[in-house]
Order: C-alpha cells, then structure tokens, then sequence
C-alpha cells in the first residue's frame, strides 16, 4: 500500500532538521566557546604567576653593580663610591649594548676612538635604579687596569677599548616581598678570571645576595644589599674550582691566535708533559735494572 506525506507533515520534517541542524552547529560553537576561555583564564592565571619579564627588567638594572661584586650596605648613600662610578659606568654601557646592539648613534673620540659616554645617560641609568633624587658628581675615576676619563667640556667619558670587565654577570633567580621592601635574589656568575687563571663558563651560580628595594612614588628604587637566604649548591664550589686551570701566557697566546679552546690546549699541553714524564721514568728504571743484571751476572760465576 502506497503512503503519501501530506504538505503539512513534509512541511514539518524540513522544520525538524533545520532544527536539529541549528543545535549541531549551536553545540560545537558551545564547545569551542568552552576551550576559548578556558584557554584566556589559563593564559590570565600564567600571566598572573610568571613574572619573568620583571625579572629581566631587574636583571639588566643591577647588571652594573653585580658586575664589581659590591659589600653589603644599607642606603645608596653607604654604597662605595669606586664601586657606585664602576656600576653607573658599565651598568650603562651594558644596558645600551643590550637595547640597541651596538653604539652607531654615540660618538667617539678621533685620536684614540673611544667611545664617549654622555654623562646626562649615566643619570639616566641611575635614576632607573636608585631614584631621580640621588645625584652623582661626575669626574674621572682609575680601575684596576684603567683609567675612566671625565672630560669637562663635552661632559662626556671616555670609555677605553677593551675586553671583559667586572668579575661576575647577574642572574636573577626569584622576587619576593618581605617587611615592605622587595627582594630580588641574584646569582652571581663568574664571568673573567685573573693573570694566568682561565675560567670556563657556567650558568651556575657560586653565590647569592638580596637586593632589597623600596616603593617611592610607585616605583620601586634599590635601598640595600644583603646575603640571601639562597645559598649555591654543593657542587657549584667544586665545579667552578675543577673549571679553573693553569696556562702559560705563551700557550694562552697561542691558543687565541689560532682558535684553540684554551682548556683544551690546556688538557693537551698537560696530556703531552705527562706522557713526556712516563717516558722519561721508564727509560731511567730501565736503566738502573742494566746494572742490576750485570751485577746477577757477575756473581753467577762465583756461585
């Protein structure tokens, strides 16, 4: 028997599946819907938790200091004032050389070609670390292999061209507040060695102090220094140590020269005066057991 679907009921499965096709689509919008905050509040709350950036920002802003490993204090007024021209100085240096890469836009000196660095972006420098409010008095001042001119008319110094300076980079490890004042704990890496002493590098740090700073017009602005409660792992003393090894400067010489990793000229150097002393120990028990023959040989007959 033949059935037929009258206009009214072919009229009502078009409504049902347009219906059922509008609760597919409203269903899978739902879902993506879910993921997509889902997704934002995870960002938001990882936002929230990781200040990573605001670690940078502080690692770059103590760089200068960290560089001449400073003694504790309590004031920016107590802090050495060798140590507090070295830090201005370099912290500024390093902090144009890591925003712009080089110093195309700064002048130099056309007899010796030394960078000049206006004293306005020292202050400025200063200023981001330790508050507007402190001024320091610009002159020349003498490092330890150096000399830091301050010429009065261009109100500029001349910075020498030279290699490594400072003794240890900064790595800022954690943030936190305590009685008011923030505490950034920075690692000190060794970054240079002295005389003949080669260091190989490492991202671990041999010590750690606190950097405390206090809020001043909503600002935050460094007021001490301190040990941390942070202290390196056993084994960062004994590694730094076993990083160390001893060189001839012509050995050295020759090492840069030609490309050669130092410590691996090093390791060779010692590996060829080892086996230079094997060598030369068993041709000398070689020789003291000659005589012990003949002498065996000489008394056989006697015997």
């Amino acid at each position: 028997m033949r059935s037929y679907v009258t206009p009214e009921e072919h009229a009502r499965i078009h409504r049902r599946r347009r219906r059922q096709a509008l609760g597919l689509v409203m269903a899978v919008l739902l879902v993506i819907g879910i993921f997509t905050v889902l997704g934002a509040g995870y960002r938001l709350l990882a936002g929230l938790f990781d200040n990573t950036k605001q670690m940078e920002e502080y690692q770059d802003k103590l760089e200068g200091l960290v560089l001449f490993d400073p003694l504790p204090f309590d004031g920016v007024e107590n802090i050495d004032d060798l140590t507090l021209r070295e830090a201005a100085v370099w912290g500024c240096i390093y902090s144009i050389q890591e925003t712009q890469g080089n110093f195309g836009n700064y002048a130099h000196d056309p007899e010796t070609e030394q960078l000049l660095l206006p004293a306005v972006d020292v202050d400025a420098y200063l200023a981001r670390l330790v508050g507007p409010s402190f001024q320091m008095t610009h002159k020349s001042f003498e490092m330890d292999d150096m000399t830091i001119e301050f010429d009065e008319n261009s109100q500029c110094y001349k910075i020498p061209v030279t290699g490594v300076v400072g003794y240890y980079r900064a790595q800022v490890t954690k943030m936190f507040k305590e009685g008011g004042k923030l505490h950034v704990t920075v690692g000190y890496i060794p970054i240079n060695s002295e005389g003949d002493l080669i260091s190989t590098q490492s991202d671990t740090p041999t010590k750690y102090m606190d950097y405390l700073f206090e809020r001043t017009s909503g600002s935050w602005y460094l007021t001490g220094l301190t040990e941390s409660a942070t202290k390196p792992e056993a084994s960062a003393s004994s590694q730094a140590a076993n990083s160390v090894v001893m060189m001839d400067p012509d050995q050295l010489q020759d090492a840069i020269l030609s490309g050669v990793n130092p410590g691996a000229a090093s390791s060779q150097a010692a590996s060829e005066q080892a086996s230079s002393s094997a060598a030369a120990s068993s041709e000398a028990a070689s020789s003291a057991a000659e005589p012990a023959a003949s002498s065996e040989t000489a008394a056989s007959p006697a015997a």
